[in-house]
């Protein structure tokens, strides 16, 4: 098993956060895992994307150049880096609250999920990232839900417990959603 990932957004909403829990998932599952991080040069809102690699045998590279299996498209300005880094046979999970100029995918798989809307209905456009992790999750199967619902608690919970309860719930609305 190998997924290599981008995880792209707009700075704010979430992207590297998305790629933390993949991160922390994927060690407590005892998969092997890298993590790399670009951001623009704004000072606030500008893109940035986190690259994952999560396998399990160990992991020559930690680059993923235009060869991701798995990548998400938070916002419209990162869309196009994301579309044109997908391989062949791989998936590009697009916010399309957000995104609304996009292209015919050839060879992948485009699933449009209207992300921040969900997260709105569920009381805060601030976890549509979470949505959005759940739909990757169950479109990919790169980590069980429990595991990624396991590492919110820990990674939320001492500091910010109010958080707990509404990200496992985006991140289980997002899951149902491509389940």
């Amino acid at each position: 098993m190998l997924h290599k990932c981008m995880f792209s957004g707009s700075g704010g909403q979430g992207s590297a956060l998305m790629a933390k829990i993949v991160c922390l998932g994927a060690i407590k599952e005892g998969l092997k895992v890298v993590m790399t991080q670009t951001y623009g040069i704004e000072q606030r809102g500008g893109d940035s994307t986190a690259f994952v690699i999560v396998s399990d045998d160990p992991i020559g590279s930690p680059i993923v150049e235009n060869d991701a299996n798995v990548a998400v498209a938070l916002s419209q300005s990162i869309y196009e880096n994301c579309f044109e880094g997908v391989v062949p046979g791989g998936k590009l999970f697009t916010n399309s609250s957000i995104v609304e100029e996009t292209k015919e995918a050839e060879g992948f798989e485009q699933k449009m999920l209207p992300v921040s809307d969900m997260a709105v209905e569920l009381g805060t456009v601030r976890c549509a990232n979470m949505v959005m992790l759940g739909a990757v999750l169950a479109g990919t199967e790169m980590l069980k839900l429990e595991t990624a619902e396991e590492v919110i608690r820990e990674t939320f919970g001492a500091k910010k417990p109010k958080l707990v309860d509404l990200n496992i719930e985006a991140l289980r609305t997002g899951f149902a959603a491509v389940k």
